[in-house]
């Protein structure tokens, strides 16, 4: 059997920790080659400079460098004929997107943004609980990702690297608009939000109200670690923990509040939503349906992203 070959672009902790191991263990999958701009650990890989790994022949490259170097390597990745796994946000703008679908279309090559919880089996029972009808019109919906403050030298902090803390975190609860809700129709005049800034943003909140139902969603770093979500029906609450974030090994949870009595679904910690993301990747990359799936997805996320950094 003839692997796939996939490049690394820029791996950090979050790729070191949660991904290199379901690649290298993947029996249909290759690591052919790390771009890396300093001097790097990875002796059982090969190093490349950027000129040479972009003349490379990789099926797929994965992009885990700063946030303001996505747009960059996006499009010179799909110009050399990858298909593009990168990590959130995809991007930080709009102002390569139509570029950057143009190529992805000429190329018939997939774009995929990662977004892990999305592949937890958590995220598709929720998706049918708040969907039946027994527990009455959705109301509000409240939403916390926040965390302590990191070492200052995290890129988060520079603003020519990562730019803050509401493309780390914000961007999760507009996942939540954009796969759950596929809400695109969101008025800018139903908007509010605080954006608490020093260099670059640090925490904040967005509240999106609308004739259906008002969502408040709290994010940012300098507080005490939070990850959350919560539905409010008529005659019913569901309450996630850890949903955007998942630990190994450790169970994840749903409480049902209803009739005055606590219902609680545990899924197990054996469950891999990072290896969930990459089969559901491997196995359906070259399906133009799949690939017009994921370019109208990030569409979504980026017009999204572009409408709460317009609000002053």
């Amino acid at each position: 059997m003839v692997k796939k070959t996939i490049g690394i672009i820029g791996p950090g902790y979050h790729f070191e920790k949660n991904i290199l191991s379901v690649l290298a263990k993947n029996s249909s999958l290759k690591i052919s080659g790390i771009l890396r701009n300093k001097k790097t650990k990875y002796k059982n890989f090969k190093t490349l400079n950027e000129d040479r790994f972009f003349k490379e022949k990789f099926d797929f490259v994965y992009i885990s460098c700063p946030n303001k170097l996505h747009e960059k390597y996006i499009i010179k990745s799909l110009k050399s004929g990858f298909h593009v796994i990168c990590e959130k946000p995809f991007l930080t703008d709009g102002n390569k997107l139509k570029e950057i679908l143009f190529l992805s279309k000429k190329k018939k090559k997939l774009i995929f943004e990662t977004f892990m919880h999305l592949y937890h089996p958590i995220f598709y029972k929720l998706k049918k609980l708040i969907n039946e009808k027994k527990r009455g019109k959705l109301r509000y919906v409240v939403s916390n990702f926040r965390f302590p403050s990191l070492n200052k030298d995290n890129q988060r902090y520079k603003k020519k690297l990562g730019d803050g803390f509401f493309y780390d975190a914000a961007v999760y609860q507009i996942s939540v608009e954009n796969y759950l809700f596929n809400n695109m129709s969101i008025d800018k005049k139903k908007i509010e939000q605080l954006k608490i800034r020093k260099k670059v943003d640090l925490r904040g909140y967005f509240t999106i109200k609308n004739k259906n139902f008002n969502r408040f969603y709290f994010w940012g770093e300098g507080q005490n670690y939070t990850n959350n979500i919560e539905f409010f029906f008529n005659n019913s609450s569901i309450y996630v923990d850890k949903f955007f974030s998942k630990l190994k090994n450790q169970p994840t949870h749903i409480k049902i509040f209803e009739n005055n009595k606590i219902k609680s679904i545990i899924f197990s910690s054996n469950e891999d939503h990072f290896e969930n993301m990459f089969h559901e990747i491997f196995k359906n990359y070259n399906k133009l349906s799949f690939q017009n799936y994921h370019r109208q997805r990030i569409s979504n996320q980026i017009k999204l992203i572009n409408t709460l950094s317009s609000i002053k």
